[in-house]
């Protein structure tokens, strides 16, 4: 018997108001898969999104994860069982330095109670220097190493993004959606992300990314095109591109 997808969406439909967002949404993403998800402002992806991370429940439809519908587990629980988001504008502790921030992505690792922490027993203090070790890895790993005493609010726009991805891997995600990761970098960031995201997914980690970077949406190994609230297509890019739906509802052509 065939093991259930790392995360299935069945169905899923969502109104605001009067104005339906998804239409009967279906689709998987398979354990160490790389999917992507494109589709014209409006469509519905942040929606999406924000459904499958648990911060909309749906109105039909389920967001099922290792065979078991998350119904209306929060975002907490979600993230514990391995769903880690970013967003397209990167959410981040503007009063802390780099490696505070990405030191947070790894608190759900630790085992400790808040009475331990108050009190700095050994146990807390230990877990605390494995967060610190393996936020410094994940520095190093993005190319943060340089930075990562300045101040969050002093980042450039390219670097918030880089930090943000950075503090999501920190935590161990079996799941990582990554929405609109490109915006906002240069040729050069954008080429050392799409090697981050190959080698994130080298190592197991499941990846659900939206992006409107044609040239970023190449690492994927099944692009999704939603296109008002509906999967209009499906396939690699270069089946993608040449697909007359696709080139009416996204590339306006």
């Amino acid at each position: 018997m065939a093991e259930p997808a790392l995360l299935e969406l069945r169905a899923v439909g969502h109104r605001f108001g009067g104005l339906t967002v998804l239409r009967s949404v279906s689709f998987t993403v398979p354990e160490r898969g790389l999917v992507g998800l494109i589709g014209p402002n409006g469509s519905g992806k942040t929606t999406l999104f924000n459904i499958i991370s648990g911060y909309i429940t749906p109105e039909s439809g389920a967001v099922v994860h290792r065979g078991r519908d998350l119904g209306t587990d929060s975002i907490q629980d979600r993230s514990r069982a391995g769903i880690v988001r970013t967003f397209q504008t990167p959410k981040l502790f503007e009063q802390m330095t780099v490696l505070e921030n990405v030191m947070v992505g790894g608190c759900k690792l630790t085992r400790t109670g808040v009475l331990q922490d108050l009190v700095r027993t050994r146990h807390a203090a230990q877990q605390l220097r494995h967060i610190a070790e393996a936020a410094e890895a994940a520095c190093a790993r993005f190319e943060l190493g340089p930075i990562r005493h300045v101040l969050a609010r002093n980042l450039p726009a390219g670097r918030r993004r880089i930090l943000e991805i950075a503090r999501a891997v920190v935590g161990r995600p079996q799941l990582l959606l990554l929405d609109e990761p490109s915006a906002g970098l240069n040729t050069d960031e954008i080429h050392a992300l799409q090697r981050s995201i190959r080698q994130l997914n080298a190592d197991g980690i499941a990846l659900l990314l939206v992006s409107h970077d044609m040239d970023l949406m190449t690492v994927a190994d099944l692009v999704h095109v939603l296109s008002f609230g509906e999967i209009i297509a499906s396939g690699d890019m270069a089946t993608i591109q040449t697909d007359v739906r696709v080139r009416d509802a996204y590339l306006g052509v």
